[in-house]
């Protein structure tokens, strides 16, 4: 956590609050935290936030002052949040970076991480296209089904692992997963160059479709998750597959949901999601 879903709602509602708006103070508490490229964090004091953007789970914020463009790409990591103001209560131990705005509707933002998994960089243009590319590989979301079929096809290993690559799909973590391949009806030990073009075309809609669906119910708010103005998720409230091992299969087929660990836990129903080469 936060995945696809939930920076996409912290992305939501930090662009109409911030964008436009001038960074009047950039206050580091954490130095480790930042990592920096060209720039210094000095620079983007008084430079306009002039676009905001999400590449896999981390936001990217498109700073102007004068002529030159440069970028803050933050990583939220495990336990990352960007709180307003308003919302930052009770927040306050973990906070390692605050953002001093005018002209914004909210005249503050915090970056608050406290396992500092996630790192703020600093970047030029340059410097981020480099990032980018080395870190980050399709969305999910912008994908069509021929570019996934052929990412997939390509694919000897298992389902699961190659949804959790971000070098191949950005965005999707453990939790959804679980979801997309409970709703495939896939197993996740199946290889993705052995699945039919049934089953292809069910693991690309079931994507799409369990990640739009988080988005509009904010998110999934199992720990730490709150979008910036401290509201929670309520997509965990939705949650089908993941965390519920010893309980019926929602199906109906008279199965429990199974728990299987590998890189990180899976939970399957063993009759919906047969450990078959093709379905």
């Amino acid at each position: 956590m936060p995945e696809l879903p939930e920076v996409e709602v912290i992305l939501r509602q930090l662009r109409p609050g911030l964008q436009g708006s001038t960074i009047s103070h950039f206050h580091v508490k954490r130095s480790d935290i930042i990592q920096i490229g060209l720039s210094s964090h000095q620079w983007y004091i008084g430079s306009r936030i002039s676009g905001l953007d999400r590449q896999g789970k981390s936001i990217i914020f498109t700073c102007q002052k004068g002529k030159d463009t440069r970028y803050i790409l933050a990583e939220l990591g495990m336990t990352g949040l960007f709180l307003f103001r308003s919302a930052s209560t009770g927040y306050e131990k973990h906070i390692h970076i605050t953002f001093m705005l005018e002209n914004a509707k909210e005249p503050m933002l915090h970056y608050w991480n406290p396992r500092r998994f996630g790192r703020v960089y600093l970047l030029e243009e340059k410097e981020l296209q480099q990032f980018t590319q080395r870190r980050f590989g399709v969305d999910p979301l912008s994908m069509t089904h021929q570019d996934f079929h052929a990412l997939v096809h390509n694919t000897r290993g298992r389902l699961k692992a190659f949804l959790l690559n971000q070098h191949k799909i950005a965005g999707i973590g453990n939790i959804y997963a679980n979801e997309i391949l409970y709703d495939a009806r896939i197993h996740p030990n199946t290889q993705g160059n052995q699945l039919s073009k049934a089953a292809m075309a069910r693991l690309y809609t079931s994507m799409q479709a369990i990640l739009q669906k988080a988005i509009q119910f904010g998110g999934s708010s199992i720990r730490d998750f709150r979008a910036p103005d401290g509201s929670r998720g309520q997509f965990q409230e939705h949650h089908i597959i993941y965390q519920k091992t010893g309980t019926p299969c929602p199906s109906g087929c008279s199965t429990t949901i199974q728990r299987l660990i590998t890189e990180r836990s899976s939970f399957y129903c063993p009759t919906c999601q047969k450990h078959v080469s093709s379905h």
